[in-house]
């Protein structure tokens, strides 16, 4: 049995080593709004006169009431960054302007700084949008959505500076080489209504929690291009 002592102390310190080296795991927090619980929520810059967010039948609902309005309805901690976000969404009604539905990550509420990810049902296209102040710079693909479908939605930002949009299987991105700091994560509705499920949130300093279930994310396939700097009208 003495002999074993050395080769049982070499393997324990192999183990330990190896477990040392091991990448720290991402957590995911997750809301697929079963519980009707909105606290861990909250409405940009509430304009109760505009805009209104809610959970019916297990789906977030955001609706604009007024056109011309964008709602942001964000989760999460300024501290957040190079992370992602999935859920599923659709718009189902617009108001007469030209509807968009999507996600903000990276949002910085009270600085007016945040990166957006639209489709835009009008004029058939996606957009990534940096967004600071008044200055918006966009990239802009083709896209064509209809109205009361379904599409799974993955807006990622990597460190390296790639942005990423993913709607069910397409992958649009941009490259951001001054990344703006972390921020909230959140739901985004313009000149529409538009319901919201399966919430998932991840990243490096996300934590594990919120009431949702585990769902499985497969690969896309991938469409890229260099960020642009282009003015919002």
């Amino acid at each position: 049995m003495k002999k074993l002592g050395p080769i049982i102390a070499v393997i324990t310190l192999a183990c330990l080593s190896i477990c040392a080296w091991q990448p720290s795991l991402a957590g995911t927090w997750r809301d697929d709004f079963e519980d009707n619980d909105t606290r861990e929520w909250k409405i940009f810059n509430i304009d109760r006169k505009a805009e209104k967010w809610w959970i019916d039948d297990g789906e977030a609902v955001g609706e604009i009431f007024l056109p011309g309005f964008m709602s942001l309805w964000l989760t999460g901690e300024l501290s957040w960054k190079h992370y992602s976000v999935s859920c599923r969404a659709k718009l189902v009604e617009d108001k007469d302007e030209p509807p968009t539905i999507g996600l903000t990550l990276h949002d910085r509420g009270e600085e007016d700084s945040r990166y957006l990810f639209f489709i835009d049902y009008i004029f058939g296209t996606v957009r990534i949008v940096k967004a600071v102040q008044d200055d918006w710079n966009i990239i802009t693909y083709l896209f064509d959505a209809e109205i009361d479908t379904w599409y799974d939605l993955t807006a990622t930002i990597y460190e390296d500076g790639t942005l990423e949009f993913k709607i069910d299987d397409e992958v649009f991105t941009a490259v951001d080489e001054d990344l703006l700091k972390g921020g909230q994560a959140g739901l985004v509705v313009a000149d529409g209504r538009a319901h919201f499920d399966d919430v998932a949130i991840t990243g490096e300093n996300i934590p594990n929690g919120g009431p949702g279930k585990a769902r499985p994310v497969e690969p896309r396939t991938k469409l890229t291009t260099t960020w642009g700097h282009l003015k919002n009208d």
